[in-house]
């Protein structure tokens, strides 16, 4: 049972991630609940988050996805220069490179910039550079190019004494010219803001203390002539195991524990029972979590892969048993003297985050499925294969480590040195560890130090969300972008819609014109050593403040919401519309966290708050509505309205933008010179030889007949011709 009272280690590392936006490294001795910690934060914390890891198969498990699937990131080294035009090598990529080439499309980066915490679980595995990679795609995908990590709260879990990095010799060759190591912690971006080191101390899955100090050992390389005889007391080379015993061999190579199940298998008697695990959606065969097909025998050794869910709670991932019956569909497994279990099929699910678009939350949406018996032949495992597990007995083949912490990982599997066998003897070169781990273990937060720094970060937290709520630079920002893009296209907007806009600039620019004479005083209050929402004074200038920008902010919804802005292209309608609803939505939420302000500031019930918004709805189309302001000035409003019919439905037949088949201008032209043949459409601008082949017919056919119903004839003859242009002919160089 984890310790997670109020000031346990286990609770303070959670109030951090929950009340602060300080980054943790959560680091802890095998069994001593990380993988809990995990599933505890991801299931109570009320902040965005996404779950990471380096792998498919531990992704898979954490319930989350892949870090480069994530962030689309490619698999070369990244360097860590900014400058666009630098010399890099091919298979590497820098800032620039790697910006340039990523193609995020709009759900993502939405999902990006509402992140708050990201976990990333088996942090020992990831590599330096992919550090500095995410924090370049968050800094400019979240336009907070001056915040680490794009101000996203970070989360690492895992043991840097289990299993390192991979930096193959041609990757190393060119990350060594940057980084002392290939491990996270030397990354750029940690360096420049290391994260809170919390190490989870109690250990819950060995409990006989001179294996926990043989352990303790072996992981920080403290071997002394003592321990390397506990350890070798275990050294039984002629171990041959019963039938009765259930031990599993604990491997350094795939292909030495697949030839050891498969010849176990091949031994025993009687019928070879295969399932096919199905396999629905989108689903990586690097992040199978089970056997594709499981072939199984009676009295095949296996191992659940997986914690029972039922009440029972009747095995667990790392639990070895026996298969003791096998019938149509149904497989019984025993494990020791209990009574045998029926084994039924588990899914397990891969995920994608998206954003729902009315409640503005990151969720996570299924999109494929791994079905299999959660079980595997257990006469042996790789120890890659085996960290997380917890085995009753074991026997460790380690002699041949070839990765620093692969040992460690191996022993620390066991429940007690009595369950262990060795089957070759770990010599000290297969123990050796790396000095840089040590110096940044250094930096380990103590269990007296947190409970402070919990509340300098708690501080930190308080005073950057008072700051950000009452600063209206965002919203401002989003206005004028709105107007910018309108004012490229003004032409095919109604008159009204500019100064409309400039009108909610203005007013946005009015409101942080305030703030900021707010802000001063605001600065002050913060900086008094209490909490902010402790402080007496700041909560009563909190309210006013909060009550005056709320009502003012329910004036501008509803001048948004009175939008004159038209247009008859659909496409321009679609990105208005868009762009407004989006500066719509922001300046809701803004309101909507002033409420939550509005009898003062607590920080638990302001994210409570804040988990509560949903879009407002916005009935502002600005498509169509042009017809009223501009048919009636046309002198055949009728043909116009035929003409845009025609050229709406070509351009969403083909996908087109309208200015491809007739802008607006166009139309004015074709509707005001009535041009009745081809040669006629030649003179209107807008119409070359190209399009004149591909559309011109259509737009004729129906100026024609609506010419002769109304007796009306071709006025092109007053339209003053084209202006041709001269072709400029290149000078011979004499």
């Amino acid at each position: 049972m984890i310790d997670n009272t109020p000031n346990s280690i286990f609770q303070l590392a959670a109030d951090c991630i929950n009340f602060s936006n300080r980054s943790v490294f959560l680091t802890g001795k095998a069994g001593t609940g990380k993988t809990t910690f995990l599933k505890h934060i991801k299931e109570s914390s009320a902040k965005q988050t996404a779950v990471l890891a380096p792998t498919g198969v531990a992704a898979i498990n954490a319930g989350g996805v892949t870090i480069h699937s994530f962030f689309q990131l490619p698999f070369a080294p990244f360097i860590p220069e900014s400058g666009a035009f630098k010399i890099i090598q091919d298979d590497a990529s820098n800032r620039h490179s790697l910006l340039s080439r990523m193609r995020l499309n709009k759900e993502r980066i939405k999902v990006l910039q509402q992140l708050e915490l990201l976990i990333i679980d088996e942090i020992s595995m990831v590599r330096c550079d992919v550090l500095d990679s995410i924090d370049t795609v968050l800094r400019h995908f979240r336009n907070r190019n001056s915040e680490l990590f794009g101000g996203v709260q970070m989360l690492f879990i895992g043991d840097m004494y289990q299993l390192p990095p991979v930096a193959i010799n041609e990757e190393w060759k060119i990350l060594s010219q940057y980084y002392n190591s290939p491990y996270f912690f030397d990354s750029i971006a940690i360096k420049q803001y290391p994260p809170l080191y919390i190490e989870l101390e109690k250990i819950y899955r060995q409990s006989d203390p001179h294996f926990i100090m043989l352990l303790n050992a072996i992981r920080n390389n403290t071997m002394t002539e003592e321990t390397f005889r506990l350890l070798h007391s275990r050294y039984q080379p002629q171990f041959a195991m019963t039938k009765e015993q259930r031990y599993i061999t604990l491997t350094t190579h795939n292909f030495k524990a697949d030839n050891l199940n498969s010849t176990e298998l091949q031994q025993l008697a009687g019928t070879l029972f295969k399932y096919k695990a199905v396999i629905e959606g989108e689903f990586s065969e690097k992040a199978y979590p089970a056997d594709v097909l499981l072939q199984l025998k009676i009295h095949a050794q296996v191992m659940f892969i997986k914690n029972d869910t039922e009440k029972e709670r009747r095995y667990f991932n790392g639990k070895i048993g026996t298969i003791t019956k096998i019938e149509e569909g149904k497989i019984f497994v025993k494990c020791g003297i209990e009574e045998p279990v029926e084994v039924k099929q588990e899914t397990w699910t891969n995920i994608r985050y998206t954003l729902n678009e009315k409640t503005q939350k990151v969720e996570e949406e299924e999109i494929g499925s791994f079905t299999q018996y959660p079980l595997r032949l257990a006469w042996a495992i790789t120890i890659h294969k085996s960290q997380g597990l917890t085995f009753e007995n074991a026997v460790i083949d380690a002699g041949a480590a070839f990765a620093p912490g692969q040992v460690y990982v191996a022993l620390s599997r066991c429940t007690s040195l009595e369950g262990l066998v060795l089957q070759s003897r770990i010599t000290p070169k297969s123990l050796f560890s790396d000095e840089r781990i040590n110096t940044f273990a250094a930096q380990k937060t103590t269990g007296q130090q947190l409970p402070e720094k919990l509340l300098e970060a708690k501080h930190t937290y308080q005073q950057l969300v008072l700051t950000d709520l009452f600063n209206f630079t965002e919203l401002l920002n989003k206005s004028i972008q709105l107007t910018t893009s309108t004012e490229e296209n003004i032409t095919a907007f109604t008159e009204a819609t500019m100064p409309w806009l400039n009108q909610i600039a203005e007013r946005l620019s009015a409101l942080q014109t305030i703030a900021e004479k707010f802000n001063p005083e605001l600065a002050l209050l913060l900086k008094e050593p209490q909490l902010p929402e402790e402080n007496e004074a700041l909560q009563k200038r909190i309210k006013a403040a909060a009550a005056y920008f709320i009502k003012e902010l329910q004036h501008l919804l509803a001048f948004i919401a009175q939008s004159p802005a038209a247009t008859d292209s659909k496409q321009y309608a679609l990105a208005f519309n868009e762009d407004l609803a989006s500066l719509h939505t922001a300046i809701a939420f803004k309101q909507h966290l002033l409420n939550a302000c509005s009898d003062g500031f607590a920080a638990a019930n302001f994210r409570q708050q804040k988990n509560m918004f949903t879009v407002p709805a916005l009935r502002v189309n600005a498509y169509g509505k042009i017809s009223s302001n501009t048919l009636k000035d046309s002198p055949h409003p009728a043909l116009l309205k035929q003409l845009r019919v025609l050229r709406d439905a070509l351009c969403i037949k083909e996908d087109l933008p309208i200015y491809v088949v007739a802008g607006s201008a166009t139309l004015d032209e074709m509707v005001k010179y009535l041009p009745q043949s081809i040669e006629d459409l030649v003179q209107i601008s807008g119409f070359g030889k190209a399009k004149i082949e591909k559309y011109g017919q259509q737009f004729i056919d129906i100026i024609k007949s609506y010419s002769v119903q109304n007796n009306l004839s071709s006025q092109v003859h007053e339209k003053l011709p084209k202006r041709k242009y001269k072709k400029m002919e290149s000078k011979k160089s004499g």
